[in-house]
């Protein structure tokens, strides 16, 4: 069950009830766990994933919105940011479905498998031209997840950063007790908390606390790489920093979309 605040916005109501209700769909994210835990010893990628992802995305994407940032079904089709709403919503719960199949090359299988379930998720809430623009931006949400895609929307900015947000401490559990011990395992169980908020100059701010410098691998390599090239760039700051009760050290402070920036390291003695 994903708990989601639709606010306002009576058609992201309308398909989370829908979602939340769609017995095959549920059926397929068990099938997802069964691939990415059990078969191939990754951390989770279920209903708990879908929730958190999509929790996120809403957040990133209400964040943009509030500082005038125009979702892309606005700009080009004249559709509404409630639209946005839920493409994001749609694109952050179906990125995943061709795990079913396999890890490599999902973004493919997870196309076909959304197209077959969309008329279902958007029927008599649409009418045929909105419905065909829905789709076609989720789709393009989907396949377009990965790092090595490139980004044509907004909206797929916020799906795929969201998902390398899925990463606290917790969420890595699964492989490090199962003895996978690699760096990228190490560096998730590093991950103490993942806050997002705004600022006067960002309205994305990402804030990753760590108790370990090992979890700079999760920000450095792999978040970085999935901001980059998307259309948040240039609305999102990022910053690392290890927490412990006697110290606040900031490890990586940076802004994509500018001129790149070294790591910077900054010692905080709290008293």
């Amino acid at each position: 069950m994903i708990n989601l605040p639709y606010n306002s916005n009576l058609k992201l109501k309308s398909i989370l009830d829908r979602v939340n209700n769609n017995d095959f769909l549920q059926s397929l994210w068990e099938c997802i766990n069964v691939n990415a835990v059990r078969r191939m010893g990754l951390s989770d990628h279920g209903p708990v994933h879908f929730a958190i992802v999509s929790n996120i995305a809403l957040k990133i994407l209400r964040n943009l919105l509030e500082a005038d940032v125009k979702p892309n079904i606005v700009t080009d089709h004249q559709m509404t940011n409630d639209d946005a709403e839920v493409v994001v919503f749609l694109g952050a719960v179906l990125h995943d479905l061709g795990m079913v199949a396999h890890r490599e090359n999902h973004h493919l299988f997870s196309v076909p498998l959304a197209a077959q379930l969309l008329p279902s998720l958007l029927e008599g809430i649409y009418e045929d031209r909105e419905r065909a623009i829905i789709t076609a931006e989720t789709l393009h949400t989907i396949y377009s997840h990965e790092s090595e895609i490139p980004q044509l929307t907004l909206e797929a900015g916020v799906v795929r950063v969201a998902d390398a947000l899925d990463m606290k401490e917790g969420r890595a559990r699964i492989p490090f007790i199962a003895g996978k011990k690699d760096i990228h395992a190490l560096s998730a169980m590093s991950i103490r908390d993942v806050k997002i908020r705004k600022s006067k100059q960002k309205p994305v701010v990402v804030e990753i606390s760590m108790y370990n410098e090992s979890g700079i691998f999760q920000v450095d390599q792999l978040l970085r790489k999935k901001i980059a090239g998307t259309k948040l760039e240039g609305f999102i700051e990022v910053v690392a920093q290890v927490e412990n009760q006697q110290r606040k050290t900031v490890l990586s402070r940076y802004t994509l979309g500018t001129l790149p920036e070294s790591p910077t390291a900054e010692v905080i003695v709290q008293k």
